[in-house]
């Protein structure tokens, strides 16, 4: 069936996920243990590392399949509650929710936040756009984060969808938002490609039998997303190349 829209995951398909995120967290952490007085409980350090643990931080590695790399910050804030419960300390979900939400946002667009395009993103969405594709956005962040990033990277005018962390669709691997960027779209979720760099992202696709292809541009290696993608290409970049050679096949 041929492809007539793609649904891109943003951090580690679109834009560099070590230089916004792993940055973040590295602030986001400190910053809610200081805002909850947590260092009277407990020691700094260890709060820490349990804390970074919880959400996939282990030293400098980002864990594929831990929470930072895939989860939306609802998922995020129930894995840190359990790992705060651990020590004896008791915040609910709903705290550190609202909590890390603002955090991150501060954290990925203030003055010193790094955004870095993974590629030419403005000639790749003109060229896409050209082959009349449906483009669009979906996202573990929030709708108006995600939007502020493709506006600051210039391809907001080329997305004709964005889904993220809205309160209403379910986050990925549910198959809402590709249901929706399909619906919206006037085609079928079978005539959708996914790009992402998670085995989140795969399943994802799979769900609502997509097409997937993992990026290996993010927290994933090979080997994380063999079992999963229908194919697997260095970046973004090459998704033209790769859509050629299925057009081809056909």
């Amino acid at each position: 069936m041929r492809i007539k829209g793609i649904l891109f995951d943003k951090d580690g398909t679109l834009i560099d996920f070590f230089s916004l995120w792993l940055y973040a967290a590295r602030r986001v952490i400190p910053e809610f243990i200081r805002g909850n007085n947590l260092e009277e409980k407990q020691n700094t350090t260890e709060l820490e590392n349990v804390l970074y643990e919880s959400i996939g931080i282990f030293s400098d590695q980002i864990d594929p399949n831990g929470a930072l790399a895939y989860k939306s910050y609802r998922e995020i804030a129930q894995d840190m509650e359990r790992a705060l419960e651990r020590l004896g300390i008791r915040i609910e979900t709903d705290q550190i929710e609202t909590q890390i939400r603002e955090l991150f946002d501060q954290a990925t667009h203030g003055e010193e936040a790094k955004m870095i395009p993974l590629g030419d993103l403005p000639e790749l969405f003109q060229f896409l756009k050209k082959k009349n594709l449906y483009l669009g956005i979906a996202t573990a962040d929030t709708v108006s984060s995600a939007k502020k990033c493709m506006k600051q990277l210039g391809v907001l005018e080329y997305l004709d969808y964005i889904g993220g962390d809205d309160g209403k669709k379910r986050p990925k691997p549910y198959p809402d938002m590709l249901y929706d960027f399909a619906e919206k779209s006037g085609i079928l979720p079978q005539q959708v490609m996914v790009a992402g760099d998670t085995r989140n992202d795969m399943v994802f696709a799979e769900q609502a039998k997509a097409t997937s292809v993992g990026v290996l541009s993010g927290v994933s290696k090979e080997r994380d997303l063999a079992s999963y993608a229908d194919y697997i290409v260095p970046s973004v970049e090459q998704i033209p190349a790769l859509l050629d050679s299925l057009e081809g096949a056909k």
